[in-house]
């Protein structure tokens, strides 16, 4: 179901066991922000935040929770204080019932639904609305394996396929944009949110305010959230100033 209301994420993406941000998805171009993940949450925490956004950049990669003592420990302290959805190398039921079971609200399965839709689809009730689906996204094409391989795949196919049941919404993230500060791309992310029947949460290259206003008009579009990532520690907004901002435009 399309919503109308905005929901603004703050990304933590660990790498090393470090909060980082990458260039165009690139492992090879990441800029340190935090030796410890932790405490970057609870910043987030502390500045409003109602969801985190988490992702293993190192399990996206290998298929593996490479990270998952640090991002662990970030929901063992914070669960009772802030809703978590958790990505990066979930590729079976394991994994998935890992997270769930240790408080996290949703896990985003990118890689896993590319390669199997038909595992999503045959989830039962007990995952409604606790699957998110990375659609990472190259001149409408769906890449995988932390962006490294990239399909021939429309990712508006992909999502038409898969139950909305049980997938509470989309990540569309434009890679092209990821991590540059060039702005959303606010037009290709309503058309997409307009082409498939679940909600959508926009991602890469938010660097303002005025993008967070752009996204936040198309509520009623499907649109239902924002992440946040280089933005925010490169400190051009503040986590509260675009809560302020989305705000304006709820219904």
């Amino acid at each position: 179901m399309k919503k109308n209301v905005i929901t603004l994420f703050p990304a933590i993406d660990v790498k090393n066991e470090k909060c980082v941000r990458l260039l165009y998805g690139d492992m090879e171009k990441e800029t340190i922000y935090n030796n410890n993940p932790l405490d970057q949450a609870k910043w987030f925490v502390d500045q409003g935040a109602e969801w985190l956004h988490i992702v293993d950049l190192d399990g996206a990669v290998t298929g593996r929770n490479v990270n998952r003592k640090v991002i662990s420990k970030i929901v063992d302290k914070l669960h009772d204080k802030v809703k978590i959805q958790i990505g990066g190398g979930i590729r079976n039921l394991d994994d998935i019932d890992f997270w769930i079971q240790n408080s996290v609200n949703r896990v985003i399965l990118g890689t896993l639904a590319l390669e199997n839709p038909n595992f999503i689809n045959n989830l039962d009730e007990k995952y409604f609305k606790k699957i998110v689906i990375g659609a990472d996204v190259r001149d409408g094409k769906i890449a995988s394996h932390g962006w490294k391989n990239q399909t021939d795949i429309l990712a508006v196919d992909l999502l038409k396929s898969l139950n909305s049941s049980i997938v509470s919404s989309v990540i569309y993230t434009d890679i092209t944009k990821d991590g540059t500060l060039k702005g959303a791309s606010v037009n290709k992310t309503v058309n997409f949110a307009k082409s498939i029947p679940h909600s959508v949460i926009a991602s890469g290259g938010v660097s303002s305010l005025n993008d967070i206003a752009r996204l936040s008009r198309e509520c009623s579009n499907g649109i239902e959230g924002i992440i946040i990532g280089r933005a925010l520690y490169d400190k051009k907004f503040t986590f509260s100033d675009a809560l302020l901002k989305s705000k304006e435009f709820k219904n």
